[in-house]
């Protein structure tokens, strides 16, 4: 890579000489969304895959839970959508053929280079959502998609810049594969041990005896600022377990000693967006990650701390339990969103295993969740060179040899 002095000055800033200013009509092929009816949606795979908006979009590919038996719009696999309702110029790549509701947009570079079309909306989504109308929920229409300008360099650089970020992001999802996979092994020791292989001597006892329960703190739109602190959110537990980093904000607000997080805390949802409710009362085990001083607990998540007996290694696999989610379930009200009582946690029942089994158990689970740590540093890593690179390339700042 090479820096590139030469700019020319244009409406959106200053670019290299060589690069276009170009209307995303002349490049790229847009198509709106269209909703199927209503009555052809259904979570059991029948049908094509469907997306509304964007409540399943991922850090780079959407997750489907929703089916429809009439395709209206169909994006093929490969497309870039674009969100254009509130949020308006959020974007994710579809991986599948997919038919797209009234909240997204298709898109398709005409050269096939999707991969840059992708992270050059990520670095000028401000200026799409500058062109949002609407006092309650934005929205954009097709001509104000048609009509933005935006900087484009030759084919092949494109190529190049699609590449560095792409790949970037490629070890990312790979790391996060490998963390599910060690997820799962470590489920599936918690289910031979403590399930298939209980003893009867075990007794059972109520949770709440074993652990404390602290209520994450509130906070307000004007708390989410620049800062050394942040919030880890609902958006920091996986679907089905786990954590995702890119959900931490940071955050000026006030919270209370005892929501201050420490590097192993176990968090559990209480909220959940989800059509399945794949995340209420779900955990994770939170990292603390350079670039933050304090990582705080937001409402939407309970802190669960061991205080006797039990290890964090087995408070943690028992939460991720099909038994324990099955008991939060039924500990769960609400309809559009999702909510978890606060007496889920302290009133489930478990077998309490002994000592001995308990501390064999643990070396094993330490040394997953060791392993799952050590990839999410390196997931934070890469994530912050990656956005760091992002605007570099896009503006032309950094240019590709």
């Amino acid at each position: 890579m090479q820096r590139k002095t030469k700019l020319k000055q244009t409406e959106i800033g200053e670019i290299p000489e060589d690069w276009e200013i170009k209307r995303i009509e002349e490049v790229v092929n847009i198509d709106m969304g269209q909703s199927p009816p209503g009555d052809s949606y259904n979570g059991h795979r029948e049908g094509m895959r469907f997306l509304q908006g964007v409540r399943t979009f991922g850090d780079k590919y959407p997750f489907f839970d929703t089916y429809t038996t009439q395709v209206t719009k169909k994006a093929k696999a490969g497309s870039v959508l674009l969100s254009v309702r509130a949020p308006v110029g959020e974007v994710n790549i579809t991986k599948e053929d997919m038919c797209v509701g009234r909240g997204l947009a298709s898109l398709n570079m005409k050269n096939g280079n999707n991969e840059f079309l992708y992270y050059l909306l990520k670095k000028f989504s401000s200026l799409i959502r500058g062109r949002e109308t609407g006092s309650v929920f934005g929205s954009i229409n097709s001509e104000q998609i048609k009509s933005l300008s935006l900087p484009f360099p030759s084919i092949s650089e494109q190529k190049s810049i699609a590449k560095i970020l792409s790949d970037l992001d490629t070890k990312i999802e790979l790391n996060n594969k490998v963390n599910k996979n060690l997820e799962s092994i470590g489920m599936v020791l918690f289910k031979k041990w403590f399930v298939d292989e209980r003893k009867k001597e075990w007794e059972t006892k109520k949770l709440g005896d074993y652990v404390n329960v602290i209520k994450g703190c509130s906070y307000r739109s004007e708390d989410l600022q620049e800062s050394d602190s942040a919030l880890v959110t609902l958006k920091s537990v996986n679907r089905g377990g786990g954590l995702n980093q890119e959900g931490y904000k940071e955050f000026v607000g006030e919270y209370r000693e005892e929501q201050l997080l420490q590097d192993g805390d176990i968090i559990v949802a209480q909220t959940d967006l989800t059509q399945k409710a794949e995340v209420i009362g779900t955990p994770a085990i939170v990292n603390l990650i350079d670039g933050y001083n304090n990582l705080i607990a937001s409402l939407d998540l309970q802190i669960i701390r061991p205080k006797k007996q039990l290890t964090k290694s087995f408070v943690y696999y028992l939460l991720r339990s099909k038994r324990f989610h099955d008991h939060a379930l039924s500990y769960t009200n609400g309809t559009t969103v999702l909510h978890l009582s606060k007496n889920a946690v302290p009133e489930f029942e478990f077998l309490v295993p002994d000592q001995d089994t308990l501390k064999k158990f643990d070396l094993i689970a330490k040394n997953l969740l060791l392993r799952i740590k050590a990839n999410n540093i390196e997931i934070d890593r890469l994530s912050k060179i990656r956005d760091l690179l992002l605007p570099k390339l896009m503006s032309g700042e950094i240019r590709i040899k």
